[in-house]
């Protein structure tokens, strides 16, 4: 027999755990910008229990529909909530806003983090050109590239 009651505590507990990840998500990106490397060392391993806590939980909710034959497309979630869980279409509706945000900001962290290596490497090649040695960096594809010349940075 299908219990809606639990899968609002399952959504509500997915919840909560995306709202202490997103919280960490902000704080990185706060340091990124700020220029705050180092505090980004004790976020790492927060975020990555965060993540992985977020990842159990929002699982759960899954396994929820999936057992009791709710099949995962959005629009059939939604559907069985209104017809079974009014109360529970704010929970989840929150729940899909959050993850959302966390990917936006997880994504543009990332860009961050990329253009911080960026112009790490240029300012590494810059050096090196000065110097009259090449320099070896590694790409965006984590391969290992050699470079020679000036590297112009952006104003950026």
């Amino acid at each position: 027999m299908v219990q809606p009651e639990s899968v609002l505590e399952l959504i509500e507990k997915a919840s909560a755990a995306l709202a202490e990840l997103l919280q960490l998500l902000q704080q990185e990106q706060d340091c990124l910008v700020s220029n705050r490397i180092d505090d980004l060392a004790t976020l790492i391993s927060a975020k990555q229990q965060s993540a992985g806590k977020t990842e159990q939980a929002t699982g759960a909710v899954e396994e929820w529909f999936n057992a009791n034959g709710i099949a995962s497309r959005e629009a059939d979630i939604r559907q069985w909530l209104a017809a079974h869980l009014p109360q529970g279409a704010g929970a989840w509706e929150t729940l899909r806003e959050q993850a959302r945000q966390a990917s936006a900001i997880n994504k543009s962290n990332g860009q961050l983090i990329d253009t911080r290596r960026q112009l790490v490497d240029g300012f590494v090649a810059e050096l090196a050109h000065e110097r009259g040695e090449s320099t070896q960096l590694y790409s965006g594809s984590g391969q290992l590239t050699g470079r020679t010349g000036p590297f112009t940075r952006g104003k950026a």
